[in-house]
């Protein structure tokens, strides 16, 4: 037993040579996903669209592809068939290409029927392509994918897809086509095995025509199986983009924070605006006709004008500083203050400001007011 050659370990080991192990210690949290438990919001949809992040099925673009091209080829094989014949014939025999002008002639008569039917048939292939990838992403067109991104080449990043749930997918998917191709191509070629032999005494074109309907009936139904693991697959990725776009409680609390504001800052807003209405009615107390206090508590302002108003309206009120700075400006302006903390508590309840003072109190109101104005 001895100590560690690491001083910063307080183990004894049998072999303090080797290397130990507890100071190599690797936290595997590093490859674990965080909490995604929440369902994505409609901005965080949004903001994935303009990323790019769509889902997206490249096995369902391939499938199509290759079943509209299947297609294609069985309208155009036969005719692909009578060009090459018609066109190698004169290569066999040597005839009449005595001159250099005849010879690319003869060439470009054999391949502008032939380049022309493989034109329709990419064409074809590309649009349908296209089509399928414009109809998944509901025709987004994003640039941003293509910006490099040093992320990519983050090693902890890069063994999470690895060993990720998509990664064996994947694998699986690849494993599962090609036993679905080799499984097809033997069942259509087994039962037509030994009539290959037959064929190398027959014409070229019926031999062509041989192969290429076996070509085809393999590629029709591989392209239907391929179509029906592409459609797989697409649900499959609908599922894998919903859940890598889940969010987490702390994600939500920040775009909630984002769109509506933090708190701090609302409570902030809330605060000055509470200022600026406290200072507006402050403002009015020097038109008011009267201030109903309990006695230093609560104070209110209240104005009437038998031409203007049918009841007494209130001007101003508040508690505590608020009414004493009330107290104060109707000093300075020589506003009677009348003491009735009674009406002066009811008022408080029961009116905002700018409102008239509800019916159960105009008597009490009226006695004040007949006071202040006898004063008068």
């Amino acid at each position: 037993m001895g100590r560690c050659l690491f001083p910063d370990c307080k183990q004894n080991h049998k072999f303090p040579e080797l290397f130990c192990a507890n100071i190599f210690k690797i936290d595997l949290q590093l490859f674990a996903d965080p909490e995604r438990t929440e369902k994505p919001t409609p901005r965080r949809r949004r903001k994935a669209r303009e990323e790019g992040q769509v889902a997206v099925s490249r096995e369902l673009n391939m499938a199509v592809s290759f079943l509209v091209g299947t297609v294609v080829m069985r309208f155009i094989m036969q005719r692909l068939i009578d060009f090459s014949i018609s066109g190698s014939i004169p290569f066999l025999f040597l005839d009449d290409f005595d001159t250099l002008d005849k010879i690319s002639s003869r060439v470009y008569q054999m391949f502008k029927d032939v380049l022309l039917m493989l034109i329709v048939l990419f064409f074809s292939l590309a649009i349908s392509s296209v089509v399928v990838g414009a109809l998944q992403t509901r025709f987004l067109l994003s640039f941003k994918p293509l910006k490099a991104d040093l992320k990519r080449i983050n090693p902890i990043e890069g063994f999470k897809r690895m060993f990720s749930t998509r990664s064996l997918f994947e694998l699986a998917k690849s494993i599962f086509k090609m036993i679905i191709v080799g499984y097809v191509a033997y069942t259509v070629i087994r039962p037509k095995f030994n009539s290959f032999s037959l064929y190398s005494d027959i014409e070229v074109g019926n031999s062509m025509k041989f192969v290429f309907d076996i070509a085809y009936e393999v590629m029709l139904k591989c392209s239907i199986a391929l179509l029906v693991l592409a459609i797989v697959d697409y649900f499959y990725q609908r599922w894998e983009f919903e859940k890598s776009i889940r969010m987490t409680k702390q994600e939500l609390k920040e775009e909630y924070r984002e769109v509506e504001g933090s708190p701090e800052v609302k409570r902030r807003q809330r605060e000055i605006m509470a200022r600026l209405s406290r200072g507006r009615m402050l403002q009015q107390v020097p038109q008011a006709d009267v201030v109903i206090t309990n006695p230093t508590h609560i104070a209110v302002a209240l104005k009437y004008d038998p031409d203007e108003m049918e009841a007494p309206v209130v001007l101003a009120k508040g508690m505590d500083e608020i009414a004493q700075k009330i107290i104060e400006i109707a000093r300075q302006n020589n506003i009677p203050i009348v003491q009735n903390p009674e009406v002066a508590r009811q008022l408080y309840k029961m009116t905002d400001i700018g409102e008239q003072i509800p019916a159960g109190l105009y008597r009490a109101v009226a006695e004040i007011l007949a006071y202040v104005y006898s004063l008068r």
